[in-house]
């Protein structure tokens, strides 16, 4: 199995919320604020992407082979000047509420 690792970033942007992690359109957990959790997925191609609520992230994807850790950062994209924003994020850009990066070490 590929160990897919999510590092989701603290912020003040939704605190007291958990993201849900998506894999391929399926629900494989939750994430909480400044957390970091591991899910196994099969080796192959994948989308990841995470969602709160209607809004979310936009889709990436990833390839893996057995064995391998992938490991991606999660982060709401509501920081500084970009938290007045929300509303537009909200209503008509959901899909880059939350920001989702591949992490190498």
């Amino acid at each position: 199995m590929v160990s897919l690792t999510i590092v989701r970033d603290s912020g003040y942007a939704d605190r007291i919320r958990k993201y849900k992690v998506v894999v391929d359109g399926a629900v494989v957990g939750h994430i909480s604020n400044g957390e970091t959790k591991e899910f196994p997925v099969s080796p192959g191609h994948h989308y990841l992407c995470m969602k709160i609520d209607w809004c979310g992230s936009k889709p990436v994807e990833f390839t893996a082979t057995e064995r391998d850790t992938v490991t991606f950062r999660a982060r709401s994209n509501l920081r500084g000047f970009k938290l007045f924003s929300a509303l537009w994020r909200v209503l008509f850009d959901r899909d880059s509420y939350i920001l989702l990066e591949r992490f190498s070490e």
